[in-house]
């Protein structure tokens, strides 16, 4: 499809993109911004429905950009005006809400990391996590309630990394990780990070082969029953007079000690 050039914000063109900042978009689908997150988009495998970005940023996506993708061309200025918001760096993509994956499609044989995040109530936080656990290696982020993950703001603090990465919604979640435990193998073993006197810091625990790391709510922690299903229990040791971390960061140094510290070279970061 050519590239159309649109130049009134109240071209019928652009309705899908019109006001997404006030725009519940659940039931439609998802938007991403940014031309890092949107060539990612493009480069998954989720379909992507329609582009709307400025003529510097179509010419660097270039030959990313499917022919038959419908794609609007609009100065910045216009940009804001439709969308409704300042953040979407030139560029913004509407999409089709990817797919939750089954367990059993994501975890292959050769499955070793799985990340579940309980409740993280801030978006930011759980598009950290996602990027985190795309940086590591992670072969799925599994999520139970709170934020989502496939929010605009979830998806800009992930720079587009969970369309690369399976990321699954579960509502019965201690059955998912009982589930994601079982498909990582009888090495396995399933990891709490947890505030208190009964924890293994995490500079003595020795990792196994497979884990499956459970990263809580940011005010309340694991609930009861994610807890009790925790092979071990380990926190990370701080300074006197700092009680926690971010859950974002606190998952990156988990990860990093977990899974990354003498894990062979993937390649270049992802980020």
């Amino acid at each position: 499809m050519p590239i159309q050039t649109v130049r009134d914000p109240a071209d019928p063109r652009l309705a899908p993109f019109a006001d997404l900042a006030g725009r519940e978009r659940d039931a439609e689908g998802i938007v991403v911004e940014g031309e890092i997150a949107v060539a990612r988009a493009l480069e998954g495998h989720h379909p992507v429905s329609a582009l709307l970005l400025t003529p510097a940023h179509r010419a660097r996506l270039g030959a990313r950009i499917p022919a038959t993708l419908p794609v609007y061309e609009a100065e910045a200025a216009l940009l804001r005006e439709v969308v409704g918001f300042r953040f979407h760096r030139g560029c913004v993509a509407v999409m089709p809400r990817p797919r939750s994956p089954s367990l059993a499609r994501a975890l292959g044989q050769e499955a070793r990391l799985v990340v579940v995040a309980e409740g993280l109530a801030d978006p930011l936080n759980l598009g950290a996590l996602v990027r985190n656990a795309r940086a590591f290696g992670a072969d799925l982020v599994l999520h139970g309630g709170g934020a989502d993950p496939w929010s605009r703001r979830a998806i800009r603090a992930a720079m587009g990394l969970g369309f690369s990465l399976p990321v699954a919604h579960a509502p019965a979640l201690a059955e998912a990780v009982l589930e994601a435990r079982a498909r990582l193998g009888p090495g396995a073993r399933t990891v709490a990070a947890v505030l208190g006197d009964d924890a293994v810091p995490l500079s003595r625990y020795r990792p196994a082969a497979a884990t499956v790391l459970l990263v809580g709510n940011e005010g309340a922690g694991l609930s009861a029953s994610l807890r009790a299903l925790a092979d071990d229990r380990v926190t990370i040791p701080l300074a006197p007079g700092v009680d926690s971390l971010n859950a974002a960061a606190a998952t990156a140094v988990l990860l990093w000690a977990l899974h990354g510290r003498g894990a062979p070279d993937r390649g270049p970061s992802p980020g």
